[in-house]
């Protein structure tokens, strides 16, 4: 057993611990908010995508305008 006064052993600072790969199988089912959730972060990710989109597109845009306007 670990001794509890030992200064090498801190409370405060965990153990390094091996990362096991889940068993396969069974998964737990999330929950109903877990899945609304997801569903609301991943169309505020399409949305976000979609105006960086835009956004780009307007961009090149305004630059093929003012390429055009300067070489008349």
């Amino acid at each position: 057993m670990d001794d509890l006064n030992d200064p090498r052993i801190s409370a405060y600072k965990p153990q390094r611990r091996l990362l096991l790969p889940a068993p396969p199988g069974y998964r737990r089912k999330r929950s109903k908010a877990q899945r609304k959730q997801k569903v609301l972060a991943d169309e505020r990710a399409t949305r976000l995508h979609l105006v960086g989109m835009g956004l780009a597109a307007a961009a090149m845009i305004v630059m093929l305008v003012a390429v055009l306007i300067s070489h008349h």
